[in-house]
């Protein structure tokens, strides 16, 4: 149990699990066990879980169980049943990538002012070569950016952002890429998706005004994130009950809203956000809970790459002087079956995921 997570852990909970809202986290092993089941239909697997409930007083209490014992002590059963099938099930094609086994999204910022390769991709022919080389290097998703969402970032105009994006959308799309675009705009969405993005990607969680309904008339996947705030205000003291479960919750709903605007459930994929709105402490929580979101039933990304987190921990060392902690954290997101990575160091991480998923198979 991790000292961040203001958890108690009972012997027994008071009620039955689902008699109060509840939530519940897998507890990947090494080995597996017979009766073991999959993660997600992927390459982890579990036996045991944390089930967590909420009470009246916004306390939080687990227990440690065997997921058959979920079942049988489940004041609703078919309601444990179905949160256990979300955990396990595998995972649509997403954007025609498989997902049981781990994608690797490349960070392209072709913008002058982002948090660690701000100004590197400025020209689009630049831009261009950077990203085939993320390709030939691993990367299944080219990212593209063209707002700065780093803490405190300032807003730019709808007409800067396309004017940054769209050449080098256009040029990799038509060079066979898969190419997702970075944006919370609805318009820039329509006109990326047009230019050829095949992924939208909103750290704003598709809540900017007519984004739900430009993604939905777009037609291509969409990745939800989560963030506490904006850019401009998002670090300004963030504050949670206990983050990993309010991070559930808002994810939750944003699929809703997805799906009622007509986005189908197999083109969703979210991302919990690590570093948006959330201080060390709950990304450490979110990093060592971050099985428990296979429970929303669609693929799960993690973007930790060269966030300053890293730098708090350790030694306070410059953005592009972060590879070994982003690494670490690739490697802890894998370890909790994490579909997709975005990273900036494409061919490092390739080379630890590889290695990572050879010791899983050797087991």
């Amino acid at each position: 149990m991790s000292d961040y997570a203001p958890i108690n852990y009972k012997a027994a909970l008071t009620l039955p699990p689902f008699a109060c809202p509840t939530w519940i986290r897998p507890l990947v092993q090494n080995t597996p066990l017979d009766g073991a089941l999959p993660l997600a239909g992927g390459w982890r697997q579990f036996s045991h879980v944390d089930v967590v409930q909420r009470d009246d007083d916004n306390s939080y209490a687990a227990r440690r169980m065997h997921v058959d014992a979920v079942i049988s002590t489940a004041d609703d059963r078919n309601k444990a049943v179905a949160a256990i099938e979300h955990l396990t099930m595998p995972r649509a094609d997403f954007a025609g990538l498989v997902m049981n086994k781990p994608q690797i999204m490349g960070i392209l910022n072709v913008t002058p002012d982002s948090f660690s390769d701000g100004g590197q991709h400025n020209a689009p022919a630049k831009a261009i070569v950077a990203g085939a080389a993320m390709q030939t290097a691993g990367a299944s998703i080219i990212d593209i950016g063209g707002e700065s969402t780093r803490p405190g970032a300032e807003p730019i105009t709808r007409n800067q952002e396309l004017a940054r994006i769209l050449p080098p959308i256009t040029g990799l799309a038509k060079a066979g890429a898969l190419v997702s675009v970075d944006t919370r705009h609805a318009d820039v969405m329509t006109r990326a998706t047009k230019a050829g993005a095949g992924i939208i990607n909103d750290v704003g969680g598709l809540r900017g005004d007519g984004a739900l309904v430009a993604a939905s008339d777009s037609g291509v996947p969409v990745i939800i994130m989560h963030m506490q705030g904006t850019p401009e205000s998002m670090q300004n003291d963030p504050h949670y009950g206990f983050a990993p479960v309010e991070i559930y919750e808002f994810l939750e709903a944003r699929i809703s809203a997805a799906i009622d605007a007509g986005i189908p459930r197999d083109k969703i994929a979210v991302d919990p956000g690590f570093g948006f709105g959330k201080t060390v402490t709950h990304n450490m929580e979110l990093m060592n809970w971050f099985g428990m979101l296979h429970g929303l039933g669609v693929p799960l990304l993690l973007g930790a790459s060269r966030k300053s987190t890293i730098a708090k921990i350790s030694r306070d060392e410059a953005a592009d002087d972060r590879l070994a902690g982003s690494i670490a954290l690739a490697l802890q997101g894998i370890n909790e079956g994490a579909q997709m990575i975005r990273v900036h160091d494409v061919p490092e991480t390739a080379q630890a995921i590889a290695v990572q998923m050879a010791l899983y198979d050797a087991v």
